[in-house]
């Protein structure tokens, strides 16, 4: 593969982080979707259909989905609608037998949705997303599971960088799936060598050192042998160095040393060995933040950083928990369970702080939990890890109750799916059309700006004049 010697030094950091999965140049815009993630006891999802302007009402022989008519005995004929109000997409139920459930509450009236609202009805569950349409599907694979919008930008973005030799920065919480992603990107390469995975945060730095460049007999006591290193041994393929924030500095002046020459020494040896090895990099830290604080050198991170990616947590992609839940258990050999409509609701409804893992977690203890042949229930253990997961992600009791002290502006909050329409033709009439003015005023971006615009039905000429 060609050598890439580009200078990637930038002066703020920031610029290169602009680029993300959302930046994917794509001819088709983004449109709200109704997913069906699950009905019929899983025989049946996910499957989606965009959102006309007029809205959609949801019932047991509901129309508008892929595979046809919904045929949900447990809905009524006429169960709820979404329709759009004031910007927003609100969900009303139409006096149904059975009830709507969002985000695992009965629905009383009417309420207004986010993306990533769960709604229940009957033995279905849906879900509101956002996603490209008329966009030819990426390429697939059978490591990445899952069908939302956000997991088809994935795979655009592995498949555009897969040919070309830039180093890729894998960004996420943890449990997101990280090295999933770097064996993805290697396996869509084509690259015949290896792909080699090693935790920075894992071993000391002088073990590290040894493990990446490899060293020579007599270097350093214990050195019995000579001994290959990582980058020697991912030569023709793909080297992952997972929670890379870790690093030491002293190794991050070696590594990007690695990166600029494409050459290795190992410890105690006088001679370099050529090498081809493409770098992906993942960290669940702020690297920009810390860049500016000292932490990570910048030029390290303009070299790791050639190609970004973020994967989003759990609780932003819900919709995929039920092939997610599918595929964790076939991995455990529990292919053939299914999940029953309360476990999968409470599932779909969680924050998941530990993510991908930690719904592995969840449903390994259900497998035990629930009778052999049966489906797997939210029993009290399961109950209990969601809890537990739960507490993880609540801040100190200390720190609770200087939150509760301070204005309720500096509180944090689910954005809405679209400003309000009234405050958007507000600001763009005080501002003659000006889309980022508007954005400005209105606290939103730009893309907001233009869902409303395109929902409403107005064009940036009503607002110029």
């Amino acid at each position: 593969m060609a050598e890439d010697r580009s200078d990637l030094t930038v002066a703020d950091p920031t610029a290169v982080m602009d680029a993300t999965l959302g930046d994917l140049p794509s001819v088709a815009p983004e449109r709200d979707v109704l997913v069906l993630a699950w009905s019929g006891d899983g025989q049946r999802g996910p499957e989606w259909m965009p959102l006309k302007r007029g809205g959609v009402e949801l019932g047991r022989e509901m129309e508008g989905f892929p595979r046809g008519r919904l045929s949900d005995g447990r809905m009524s004929r006429r169960h709820a609608e979404i329709r759009r109000n004031r910007g927003r997409w609100v969900v009303s139920d139409l006096g149904s037998r059975n009830g709507t459930r969002l985000d695992g509450r009965r629905l009383e009236g009417s309420a207004a949705l986010d993306y990533g609202s769960v709604l229940r009805m009957g033995t279905s569950v849906f879900v509101l997303g956002r996603r490209k349409i008329e966009v030819s599907p990426a390429p697939a694979d059978a490591e990445l599971v899952g069908s939302s919008g956000t997991m088809e930008e994935l795979r655009r973005a592995i498949a555009a960088v897969a040919p070309h030799p830039n180093s890729v920065l894998v960004t996420g919480e943890t449990g997101t799936g990280k090295e999933v992603v770097a064996g993805a990107l290697h396996r869509a390469s084509g690259r015949r060598g290896r792909f080699v995975a090693v935790n920075c945060g894992a071993v000391s730095e002088g073990v590290l050192e040894s493990e990446l460049f490899g060293h020579r007999k007599g270097a350093f006591t214990g050195a019995v042998g000579d001994k290959e290193g990582l980058f020697t041994a991912a030569d023709g393929g793909t080297l992952f160095l997972d929670e890379v924030g870790e690093m030491p500095e002293a190794l991050q002046v070696k590594l990007l040393r690695v990166l600029e020459t494409r050459t290795v020494r190992p410890i105690g040896s006088t001679r370099e060995r050529s090498i081809d090895v493409r770098v992906v990099a993942a960290t669940n830290r702020d690297l920009v933040k810390e860049v500016r604080g000292g932490g990570f050198r910048s030029d390290l991170f303009a070299r790791l950083n050639q190609w970004p990616i973020h994967l989003p947590p759990l609780r932003e992609r819900r919709e995929d928990i039920p092939e997610l839940a599918r595929a964790l258990l076939a991995r455990r050999d529990q292919g053939g369970r299914g999940l029953s409509l309360g476990l999968l609701e409470a599932l779909m409804v969680h924050r998941w702080t530990l993510n991908v893992r930690g719904l592995a977690n969840v449903l390994g203890v259900a497998a035990i939990a629930t009778p052999a042949g049966a489906p797997l229930e939210l029993s009290e253990q399961v109950a209990s890890m969601l809890e537990a997961d739960t507490a993880m992600a609540e801040p100190p009791p200390e720190e609770a109750a200087l939150l509760r002290t301070m204005p309720t502006v500096a509180m944090v909050k689910r954005p809405s799916p679209t400003p309000e329409s009234e405050a958007v033709a507000e600001a763009l009439r005080a501002n003659k059309g000006s889309v980022a003015a508007a954005a400005r005023a209105v606290g939103a971006s730009r893309q907001q700006i233009y869902r409303v615009l395109e929902a409403e039905g107005w064009t940036l000429d009503d607002f110029r004049s």
